[in-house]
């Protein structure tokens, strides 16, 4: 069990008891600490329970009806897969005895009723503490076993390559040659097995695999001593091998030199190591390392193939990250479609209906009005009856009340069908491809679905009245926009949802014990402007406490909240960035600094040159 999992998950207790005043007295105390409780009456589905979800811990009783606890205990442990949880006995029974068996039997620990909550709590705590740490040694110990298997496996092969390397250096040993300091021969060493191979400019000696080339006039029966290696080798090559010479000698110290020479269309790298042998002489290895060179080249060609398939991968792997932000958000809004469609079916055709006909309601009612007006013209002594209606109906205001009535219906009436209209055109789900539209018109549906937060309201952090937010709109006179209306939408509302939480952030003195007059009035302003031939530029600010500069860098990541923790998912900002950025070919930036609030800009062109 590694420490994520430590700090996030709840051990799961199982309190076996056949009493079911003490389940539910240790369910309750063990629930409140934060534990996962089962409970089982008998011994027999104690054990049903631990093989269908197995517990991290047992609250044993052992007086039970059928199989005592003793019994249960042998069981479990008899059990491969129930031996490890570990088992507390919880029992009336006091007696010295009593407890060795139930140490016997396999149990952890020993708890005498009555018991105090405290001392219950403390040793299941402690016990759960040593079975997770028993559980994270038991993993060290298999990734312990893991590391020295694979150490293991390693060790022999490489004890098998150093064998093999061995044999090959035996099988081919280097050329050597004992040079003085004025370039004579003094000495050589070349193995029996040799051969010559004539070419069409050179002679090359062959040693075990080991080619160089060599004077025609030079061969197998004849000595290389007390010649000058002006006459053995080209004049490039002796100019070389004087050089490591007079270098080695000045210094003392081994020189380890590299030459490559192209013969009939073949390249050969040699390594040659210079050694002082003697006062004024010095001893050189040859080795030929052109399989060496070609295998290092073959590295680097290798390497950068891994570089390349590395960088793939994590453009992939980004590509991947994206299509899932990108999942998220269309599952959002085809949720959010389904939510629209219900509440336009349902709503929309009674609300048209009574919208419809309140015109017909008035004039109906503007009717029996003047005809009471012209039968009060015609009769103008009522009888008594009469009277007492019209006082009872208090006529006169009810004449003066009807216009009013009627008119603020039909608002009301009127302002439904806005509220019914406003998540259409805030989803546009009827028009998911790119179309030309009035970026305003999209604000303002937005602003209204947003209007309940907008109001004033209780603030979660210090449960004060916050005042409503005020909103600001400095609208430029912008074109019509080819975009995609729902997207641009969604981008619009992750905003402005932004600002209104960082407005409700900051409204709580905890936030700003310095400066308590600065959110009284929150706000958020709203600027359009055609800033280019065929740019808009939309800035959304707020007067909030600012985001701190460490996160800002941060804030267009998938999952990266500044938000507390439940509080929001890390994906609205990086949404709007790929709607904005990638779909658009816009650019969504943000500037903000503490307590002076925050703004986000989005600038995106009036029209798209392909779709995505």
């Amino acid at each position: 069990m590694n420490d994520e999992r430590t700090n996030t998950y709840k051990s799961n207790i199982l309190v076996v008891d056949d009493t079911p005043d003490n389940l539910r007295l240790l369910s309750a105390m063990l629930t409140e600490q934060g534990y996962t409780v089962r409970k089982a009456l008998n011994g027999e589905l104690a054990l049903i329970a631990c093989q269908k979800v197995l517990p991290d811990l047992i609250l044993l009783d052992i007086n039970m009806p059928m199989m005592n606890g003793y019994e249960v205990c042998q069981h479990l442990k008899a059990n491969e897969k129930t031996r490890g949880v570990p088992v507390i006995f919880i029992s009336a029974l006091d007696d010295v005895l009593d407890k060795v068996k139930a140490f016997d039997v396999g149990g952890i620990d020993y708890i005498s009723k009555p018991f105090q909550e405290a001392e219950v709590l403390s040793r299941i705590g402690n016990q759960l503490k040593l079975r997770s740490l028993q559980l994270q040694l038991e993993e060290q110990n298999i990734i312990l076993r893991e590391e020295i298997l694979e150490r293991r496996k390693a060790q022999e092969a490489l004890e098998l390559s150093e064998a093999k390397n061995r044999a090959l250096l035996d099988a081919i040993p280097d050329l050597m040659f004992r040079i003085g300091y004025d370039g004579i021969f003094l000495d050589y060493r070349i193995a029996k097995e040799i051969a010559i191979t004539q070419t069409s400019s050179h002679k090359l000696l062959i040693e075990k695999g080991i080619t160089f080339p060599i004077p025609d006039a030079i061969g197998p029966q004849n000595s290389l001593v007390s010649k000058n290696i002006s006459e053995v080798l080209s004049e490039d090559l002796s100019v070389w091998v004087m050089h490591y010479v007079e270098e080695t000698l000045l210094a003392s110290t081994m020189q380890i030199g590299e030459y490559v020479q192209q013969i009939d269309g073949i390249w050969h790298a040699y390594e040659v190591r210079f050694v002082k042998s003697g006062q004024n002489e010095v001893l050189a290895l040859v080795r030929d390392i052109s399989d060496r060179k070609q295998a290092e080249a073959q590295k680097l060609q290798t390497e950068a193939l891994l570089r390349m398939q590395k960088e793939q991968l994590e453009q992939a792997l980004s590509e991947l990250q994206q299509a899932q932000v990108q999942l998220i958000q269309n599952e959002k809004m085809v949720a959010l479609g389904q939510l629209v469609a219900g509440i336009a079916h349902e709503i929309n055709n009674p609300i048209n209906f009574i919208y419809a006909n309140l015109s017909y309601a008035n004039e109906y009612v503007q009717n029996l009005l003047k005809l009471i007006e012209i039968y009060q013209q015609e009769y103008p002594n009522p009888t008594p009856k009469i009277d007492r209606i019209i006082d009872d109906i208090d006529l006169s205001f009810l004449i003066k009340d009807a216009q009013s009535l009627m008119e603020g219906m039909h608002r009301g009436a009127d302002r439904i069908r806005q509220l019914v209209l406003s998540p259409r055109n805030f989803s546009r789900l009827d028009e998911a491809e790119m179309k030309s539209v009035d970026i305003h018109e999209g604000i303002d549906s937005t602003l209204l679905m947003l209007q309940h937060r907008l109001n004033s309201q209780i603030s979660p952090q210090n449960e004060e009245i916050r005042p409503a937010i005020q909103v600001i709109k400095e609208y430029g006179n912008l074109p019509k926009v080819t975009c995609s209306p729902s997207e641009i939408n969604q981008v619009l509302m992750h905003l402005l949802n932004n600002a209104i939480d960082a407005l409700e952030l900051g409204s709580s003195s905890e936030c700003n014990p310095l400066n308590t007059t600065l959110y009284r009035q929150p706000t958020i302003r709203i600027a359009t402007e055609l800033i280019a031939a065929n740019t808009i530029k939309i800035r959304i600010a707020d007067n909030g406490p600012g985001i701190p500069e460490s996160m800002r860098s941060r804030l267009f990541d998938p999952f990266f909240t500044t938000k507390a923790p439940g509080k929001g998912t890390g994906l609205g900002l990086s949404i709007s960035y790929q709607i904005i950025v990638q779909k658009h070919g816009g650019k969504l930036t943000c500037s903000s600094s503490s307590k002076e609030g925050s703004e986000f800009a989005i600038e995106i062109p009036t029209h798209q040159t392909k779709q995505t």
